[in-house]
């Protein structure tokens, strides 16, 4: 392994989500312990949260170190107040200064726009450090198409009008979707010789695989265990389809030969899916929702049979990569998908493991649940096996996300 002295790249990471964060533990840590298996030096520098463990810190710290990775936490609040990033940004750049200045890093790599714009002065400083704008998607629609902010807001306009100069300003540009790519470069916001790599939101193949000891264990103790299980994991509400979630259920319920159950697996409140749910003539001894922590996801999604993932459609979904798809298709689940959601349309060629849904009428919903059922009924350990190709070749860690990351440091450290 390489070290700062030695390694042929050198990346200093700035990321606003915690690393002892659920996101931070799927989306940060395992794409920046390959890059550096791969002899790439990282330097961390994240914003934990109020709450974090002192000792979970610095147990962290030194598991990272050993793997090439320095890592300097900084603290966020929970305030989305202007007044409140414009502070925290200024301790990240004399922190990100501080880190740079004395590791002089071949690439400076933001993950979302406010670590960007501190890598951009960092960048401008620096001699022959690469700017990396890690998009993760159009966060000012996003806000705009959740209903958080209007177009008129000052909020909305600095983040316009700062995405428009870190897309040409950075050297390289990492988006999670071709769809996306594609529309920025329609616009011609690209800057001449920047780099463009568009990686989905990946996932780590040993963490989540199907655990058939798991599923003996859980369904009896879930109450599911002769039942056609349809499972929902992540947050709801917002972006989350859950009367389209719960008429599909329905729709299964009616057609299967046997017991059904819906396992929600959510850190949201549900009350609201479960009526939904229960409208459409589920019982309630058929709806079971549990809160799993990440290291039990793996294991819940083993005692499932089918996966969903049904999102609203809007401008700034063309950049979204939901993890969920990859996580089910990971763990043996064939998924039940919108095809208007970034590059899922291209899923639909996997018919041995995803549906691809082009509208949510009845009798799109209808043909869709046919085609889940048929899936779900094959023997299990084919099931798994064709869920698992799909999720390796277009979602796996290693070949995909880490692969690509690795392919744009080193066209960007070669350009030093």
């Amino acid at each position: 392994m390489g070290s700062w002295y030695t390694a042929r790249v050198r990346a200093l990471y700035v990321s606003q989500n915690g690393m002892l964060e659920n996101l931070g533990q799927s989306q940060v840590l395992p794409y920046l312990r390959g890059l550096a298996a791969r002899d790439i030096a990282i330097d961390l520098l994240s914003y934990e949260l109020p709450e974090a463990d002192a000792g979970e810190i610095e147990a962290l710290r030194a598991a990272l170190e050993r793997q090439n990775i320095t890592w300097t936490p900084l603290q966020r609040r929970r305030d989305p107040r202007l007044q409140v990033k414009i502070a925290e940004s200024a301790r990240g750049v004399l922190g990100a200064f501080g880190t740079a200045l004395s590791r002089r890093p071949d690439i400076v790599h933001g993950r979302s726009y406010f670590p960007t714009a501190i890598c951009d002065v960092v960048a401008s400083v620096v001699p022959r450090a690469k700017l990396l704008f890690d998009c993760r998607g159009m966060i000012g629609d996003e806000y705009v198409d959740a209903g958080y902010w209007t177009k008129e807001r000052v909020e909305y306009r600095l983040v316009k009008r700062y995405e428009s100069r870190a897309f040409r300003r950075a050297e390289g540009v990492v988006v999670l979707t071709k769809a996306l790519e594609r529309w920025i470069a329609e616009q011609r916001w690209f800057g001449p010789r920047t780099r463009v790599a568009a990686i989905p939101c990946c996932v780590d193949m040993e963490r989540f695989r199907f655990d058939l000891g798991a599923r003996a264990r859980l369904r009896p103790e879930l109450g599911i265990d002769d039942r056609l299980v349809l499972v929902y994991a992540g947050s709801l509400g917002s972006w989350y389809r859950e009367p389209q979630l719960a008429r599909f259920a329905g729709i299964v319920k009616r057609r299967a030969e046997r017991k059904i159950a819906f396992l929600v697996l959510t850190p949201s409140p549900s009350e609201e899916l479960v009526g939904l749910l229960e409208a459409e003539g589920l019982s309630r001894d058929e709806i079971v929702v549990r809160r799993a922590r990440p290291p039990e996801m793996s294991a819940y999604l083993s005692a499932g049979d089918v996966g969903l993932s049904f999102i609203m459609s809007c401008f700034s979904k063309k950049g979204s990569s939901p993890t969920k798809v990859a996580e089910y298709l990971a763990c043996g689940l064939p998924v039940v998908l919108n095809g208007d959601i970034g590059d899922q349309a291209e899923l639909a060629a996997d018919k041995d493991a995803c549906v691809v849904v082009d509208g949510f009428s009845d009798a799109e919903l209808e043909g869709a649940a046919e085609r889940a059922l048929a899936l779900a009924h094959r023997p299990l350990t084919e099931r798994v096996a064709a869920s698992r190709r799909v999720a390796e070749d277009r979602f796996g860690l290693e070949k995909v996300g880490v692969a690509r990351y690795e392919e744009l440091y080193r066209a960007l450290g070669r350009g030093r």
